[in-house]
């Protein structure tokens, strides 16, 4: 009986250690990559939520928090209506008060707060109007006041809200004039509603104080100052992860809720104002939306104000620049 032998050599031996070598490699790379995006998930969705889903229904009374940098007396003496409309999306139910001008009037003004105020937030702005004819219309923006909502959006949901006042307003007074005022977010949303504003062309113009020009810019700016990241990279990667989050959450980008990306096409005229001293949204934001489409906008920089506090501190100089503005837009209306 024979005896077979058998000889396997060295390059035999190496090769399945070779392949078993490489699953490994693999296998960390896939590990390292899966643990990257869950840790990143996991710190964009902590931004999220202190971003989009704050509280903004505070236990404090916004009516009596308000009060004393609008006329009361002037106030309580006007005749108002209690309104509601549902929102586009989600069928929320968004909360308002009409304002009826002493002197009956078709044309209306709708003010739109910033982020954590209410209706009540944007009545300082209220003899302006008054006093130059108008109605007002303001309302609790979602997830505010008295509207429901469990989240902001910074402006891309709160445009259709938006819309669906404004073709309130449309169908009550019909052949009327409106306008929209809006301050931070309010402002945001006003620039982002301009875009639907295009076609039908119902809102005759816009007044934006202190708004956002790049939702991404203003968060790596709040990151910066109110958490001390000041590291580009980490602020990057946090807002990337944050911003897939949101698109999970919300179905949208932050670039969508960025009104530099849609001033460039409007044709309605909007007049954008900005305090020099904001420390909370740089004024540049407003000189580059100003810069982006200077045609159909006018730029107002008020001097040593802070976030829109330019109406309190230069309530004479601010209350001429918008009658101006107002005036000419009508007057060539009228041509």
């Amino acid at each position: 009986m024979g005896i077979q032998i058998q000889f396997t050599s060295l390059k035999d031996v190496r090769r399945p250690i070779k392949k078993n070598k490489t699953s490994l490699i693999l296998n960390i790379i896939v590990f390292i990559f899966i643990a990257v995006n869950l840790g990143g998930l996991y710190a964009g969705n902590v931004f999220y939520k202190k971003a989009f889903e704050i509280d903004t229904k505070k236990s404090i009374d916004q009516f009596e928090a308000n009060k004393q940098h609008f006329n009361l007396n002037r106030y309580n003496s006007l005749v108002k209506e209690e309104v509601a409309v549902t929102s586009t999306n989600n069928s929320y139910k968004l909360y308002g008060t009409y304002i009826k001008n002493p002197k009956p009037s078709k044309d209306t003004i709708i003010l739109l707060h910033g982020l954590a105020g209410s209706r009540w937030s944007m009545l300082k702005y209220a003899d302006m109007y008054l006093d130059k004819g108008f109605n007002l219309l303001i309302y609790d923006a979602r997830n505010h006041g008295d509207s429901a909502g469990k989240n902001v959006t910074y402006g891309f949901y709160e445009k259709w809200d938006l819309d669906r006042w404004v073709n309130w307003l449309y169908t009550k007074n019909k052949g009327g004039v409106i306008g929209v005022h809006g301050e931070s977010m309010g402002a945001a949303t006003a620039l982002l509603h301009s875009e639907l504003n295009q076609s039908k062309k119902r809102v005759s113009f816009y007044i934006c104080d202190s708004s956002y020009s790049d939702l991404k810019e203003l968060f790596k700016l709040r990151l910066k100052e109110d958490y001390k990241l000041k590291s580009k990279l980490a602020s990057n990667v946090l807002l990337f992860y944050a911003d897939k989050v949101n698109k999970l959450r919300n179905q949208f980008n932050f670039e969508k809720a960025s009104p530099i990306n849609v001033i460039k096409e409007i044709t309605t005229p909007v007049m954008l104002i900005h305090g020099s001293g904001d420390s909370f949204v740089p004024s540049k934001m407003s000189e580059d939306l100003h810069a982006s489409n200077p045609s159909s906008t006018e730029l107002y920089i008020a001097q040593n104000s802070n976030h829109v506090e330019a109406y309190l501190n230069h309530n004479e100089v601010y209350t001429e620049r918008v009658y101006k503005f107002i005036d000419t837009i009508l007057n060539s209306d009228k041509k």
